[in-house]
């Protein structure tokens, strides 16, 4: 009996011990299957077109880091299955040859098919096995679409008929007009040259013959000045055929401007009539001044101008010239120079217009395509938000300048940093996102604040959205700031009615010298703030506030518009936003 219950003991507590082990051991089995699988080696299988290359190398696409992820071969077909290394969702590139690179965003444990193209590594053919890269590809396609709108418009722009048109009339008429405005300079200082020969004729040849003691005199004077008004008269000439020669204005006219092509005319006629005025008024003036000098020079050439009778024969026959034509030069004179000053600045009237109606051209152009450039920006933006977490997103942000995108930067840059706090890349951007010179940029949405007032009431910068807010750092022991003080208080009277507010944040250190400083500048708005930690403001920290007085104008959206606005600059800000 005693062995039976010794043996019943021993079963017992077998039966426990092995039911103790077998729960052990499932539930160590349990836990070992709720234990997350160690991630599979990620695989690429690649179709490449157009295909020129043997094989591909998997790589980091940023830094130095020149580490391969994998590599494949390319078979003849332009397929291949690259099984790679990597361990961390990054973006790499498939590297085909030297500078012949295909981005790629790639995770652990995805197999990812995609479609290259050789002659277009730009672009994403098909993709499918990743959300990043369907992500990719979307936004390369509204990106390709982008640049397709813009080779559009400029194709369309280079075959308008009327920009082509006005194009050719500008520069032709340029030289054109360059041309007669140089004739008729040159015409005004033959003009000139006439009337200096009047005057050493009237001294020197007083009855109309050279006396013997003034002929040396009359002789140089005159042979000087005739040399001068035909040398004006010749380049004069050459001018006023060559632009006829080249230039036609009247024929083969666009049918639109009207108004623009009665301007020529007038220009073309007013031309047309000063010619005529040269050719009555001066060419036979010129004409015998040229033979003039062309018998002195024989006279000269053969040695006997020195001749007294034949120098006295020349002289008067100068005088002839004068006391016979000068007074068909000055007939016209007055209208012809009033005529020169008017077709320059009709000329120049006429080119300016030329170049307004193809300003005006270019102009319907570039709104066309600023309106379908917005709505496919808009597109692009809203797809970057949509995917703002995900890693690709950092081969497109920089489509849109951080200058002129800087809340999207910050969105997606912080989206970026909650996800991938580690990643080099998104660390950078981050620094950048948070360091007060970015978070304080114009354009910026204003950093919140909020900390304690005279009272201990807690006042919020953020409250204040829907208004047009004066942020202003001051304290009661800077001299400038309580200077500015009565302006700021101009200000917010005239303004305040209109949603105009004032955040005031004081660098104090002592809360009765504060509250003495609002009272004495009659600084009567409610927003009054301060930590009382003076320069260590975390306020002032946090808006990189080094010197004091320092102000921030923020809009209704709270988004920072201007910064450091004092005295007449506050003035003008806040009337282009309020009106006077």
């Amino acid at each position: 009996m005693k062995n039976f219950k010794l043996f019943i003991l021993i079963f017992l507590v077998a039966t426990l011990t092995l039911s103790n082990f077998s729960n052990v051991v499932a539930s160590d089995l349990n836990d070992f299957a709720s234990l997350p699988a160690a991630p599979k080696s990620p695989v690429i299988k690649g179709k490449v077109l157009n295909n020129t290359f043997s094989k591909v190398t998997l790589k980091l696409a940023y830094g130095n880091n020149t580490t391969s992820y994998g590599e494949a071969v390319i078979d003849k077909d332009g397929n291949f299955e690259l099984k790679s290394t990597v361990k961390d969702n990054d973006i790499y590139i498939l590297s085909f040859a030297e500078k012949q690179n295909f981005l790629i965003v790639l995770a652990p444990d995805e197999v990812i098919e995609v479609v290259i193209d050789a002659e277009n590594l730009r672009e994403i053919p098909s993709v499918s096995g990743s959300k990043s890269m369907s992500f990719a590809k979307e936004m390369t396609k509204e990106l390709v679409e982008s640049q397709k709108l813009l080779d559009s418009v400029n194709h369309a722009l280079q075959t308008d008929k009327n920009q082509i048109y006005f194009h050719g009339f500008s520069q032709n008429f340029s030289r054109y007009y360059q041309t007669n405005t140089d004739v008729s300079k040159k015409m005004v200082e033959t003009a000139q040259q006439i009337d200096s020969l009047k005057s050493y004729t009237d001294k020197y040849c007083p009855n109309g013959k050279v006396a013997a003691k003034t002929m040396n005199d009359f002789s140089y004077y005159a042979n000087r000045i005739l040399h001068s008004l035909t040398e004006s008269y010749a380049a004069a000439e050459v001018f006023n055929q060559t632009s006829y020669a080249i230039y036609d204005f009247k024929n083969q006219r666009i049918n639109s401007n009207p108004e623009f092509f009665r301007d020529v005319d007038q220009y073309l006629n007013l031309v047309d009539e000063m010619k005529k005025e040269i050719n009555n008024s001066y060419r036979p003036f010129v004409d015998r001044a040229s033979q003039l000098l062309a018998s002195r020079d024989s006279m000269v050439f053969n040695g006997t101008f020195d001749k007294k009778s034949n120098k006295a024969y020349w002289c008067n026959q100068v005088a002839a010239l004068v006391n016979n034509n000068y007074h068909q030069t000055q007939k016209n004179k007055a209208s012809f120079e009033k005529n020169v000053n008017t077709s320059i600045q009709q000329g120049r009237s006429v080119y300016t217009q030329s170049q307004n109606i193809i300003s005006g051209i270019v102009q319907q152009y570039q709104t066309m395509y600023n309106q379908e450039s917005e709505k496919n920006s808009q597109i692009l933006q809203n797809l970057i938000k949509q995917n703002k977490d995900d890693i690709a997103v950092l081969m497109f942000l920089d489509n849109f300048p951080r200058e002129k995108h800087a809340a999207l930067h910050n969105e997606v840059v912080k989206a970026l940093y909650a996800k991938y706090p580690n990643h080099q890349l998104v660390k950078e951007r981050y620094a950048i996102e948070t360091s007060p010179a970015t978070a304080t940029s114009v354009g910026a949405i204003a950093p919140d604040l909020a900390f304690p007032d005279p009272d201990g009431n807690i006042r919020k910068l953020s409250d204040l959205r829907g208004k047009v807010v004066l942020l202003d750092f001051w304290a009661s022991w800077c001299r400038p700031c309580r200077g500015e003080n009565p302006h700021v208080v101009a200000m917010y009277q005239k303004y305040h009615d209109k949603g105009f507010e004032v955040f005031s944040v004081s660098l104090d250190r002592d809360k009765e010298s504060w509250k003495r400083a609002i009272a004495a500048d009659g600084l009567v708005w409610p927003n009054h703030v301060s930590d009382l930690k003076y320069w260590s403001s975390e306020a002032a920290r946090t808006y990189g506030v080094s010197s004091i007085p320092s102000t921030f104008l923020l809009d209704q959206n709270g988004r920072i518009i201007a910064k450091n606005l004092r005295g007449e600059a506050l003035t003008k800000a806040l009337q282009q936003i309020f009106g006077n």
